[in-house]
């Protein structure tokens, strides 16, 4: 047999590696490999979580944008209403509708309402009414999101009766809730739009 045949299968044969010979440590042990593997492991864990939450908060971004644009157009298509009819156009009072009223709610494309939701729509036009009476518009109410109490028509008296044919500041707030990716969330919008 020729010495170099020899040398291999010697050490093929051997059991262990020789601690003396050079080639004895050129190669991973079964538990150096799986230290290894769980390393890796956890830091893919690691990034794909990271992935996870950054998709998360990019779909919560856009959401709250796509909530905060629908309230401007709200606001805007109150301020392109004669001032006038704002109030009777957009409360939650059905009964003083003027034809073509869009009322109180609307809906936001892409957006889905919360769990429980009366009207299912996700966005409100809320004003300064007295519970129960959404068609009353009353100065002394004590609202401070509105501002109230405040002298809304002017005259230099705030005081309990209906505004809502009388009043030249008009305090409003659009909101809109919507069940989001990453839960309940909602955005509200505060004005006070005044006859020109």
């Amino acid at each position: 047999v020729p010495p170099r045949a020899r040398y291999l299968f010697k050490t093929m044969m051997r059991p262990y590696p020789n601690p003396g010979d050079p080639r004895a440590s050129s190669g991973f042990t079964v538990i150096e490999m799986t230290i290894s593997m769980v390393v890796v492991l956890l830091a893919l864990g690691a990034t794909l979580g990271s992935l996870s939450t950054f998709t998360a908060l990019g779909d919560s971004t856009r959401e709250t944008q796509l909530a905060y644009l629908a309230a401007q157009e709200v606001v805007e298509q109150m301020q392109a209403t004669p001032f006038t009819e704002v109030f009777a156009r957009f409360n939650e009072d059905p009964g003083d509708d003027p034809v073509g009223a869009q009322g109180s709610s609307f809906d936001v494309d892409r957006l889905n309402p919360q769990e429980g939701d009366a009207d299912g729509s996700v966005g409100r036009v809320l004003f300064p009414t007295p519970a129960g009476a959404p068609g009353i518009l009353r100065e002394n109410e004590l609202l401070p999101d509105f501002g109230l109490p405040r002298d809304l028509n002017a005259d230099g008296v705030t005081d309990g009766d209906d505004r809502s044919d009388d009043y030249v500041l008009l305090p409003v707030v659009v909101r809109v809730e919507w069940r989001g990716r990453t839960g309940n969330r909602f955005i509200e919008l505060s004005t006070v739009l005044t006859g020109r």
